[in-house]
């Protein structure tokens, strides 16, 4: 495979630093980073299938339910 050589500045791959995950290559980290779902393996939705906008919703039931049981007598 072919590559190609990109120069970024030290404060540009010190902020990738940040995102890339252990075991991680820079293409790697870019490539997850640029896909469509921008919010994509970050925080609570790391670990959840499908797309973010699924991810919150799921995410709001919850709490939901959570707070329906608080309140009810």
């Amino acid at each position: 495979m072919s590559g190609t050589s990109i120069r970024v500045s030290e404060e540009a791959k010190q902020r990738l630093d940040r995102y890339k995950r252990e075991g991680e290559s820079y293409e790697d980290a870019i490539m997850r980073l640029t896909e469509g779902d921008h919010w994509a393996g970050f925080g609570a939705l790391a670990d959840s299938e499908g797309s973010t906008r699924e991810g919150m919703q799921t995410i709001r039931e919850q709490m939901r339910e959570g707070t329906a049981e608080d309140i009810e007598p």
